[in-house]
């Protein structure tokens, strides 16, 4: 799934250039790079950072559990 269809959405991500023993994470996309090579992400502890798109690994999409819109 293309990076520019979730944003704003919350994920399960695995953090690190080897995914092998990494944590999952949960994130929220907040944007991507002009250059599409970094994404900006959010925890869930309210921590915005930016992140190399090669590093992280999408584990699965999830619901917005608040019912309201995401903006």
């Amino acid at each position: 799934m293309e990076l520019e269809n979730l944003i704003n959405k919350r994920c399960l991500i695995k953090n690190g250039e080897r995914w092998g023993n990494k944590e999952i994470s949960e994130v929220k996309i907040l944007e991507l790079s002009p250059s599409k090579n970094f994404v900006r992400l959010m925890n869930e502890h309210g921590q915005k950072y930016w992140k190399a798109v090669t590093e992280i690994q999408l584990i699965e999409v999830l619901k917005d559990l608040s019912g309201r819109p995401l903006d």
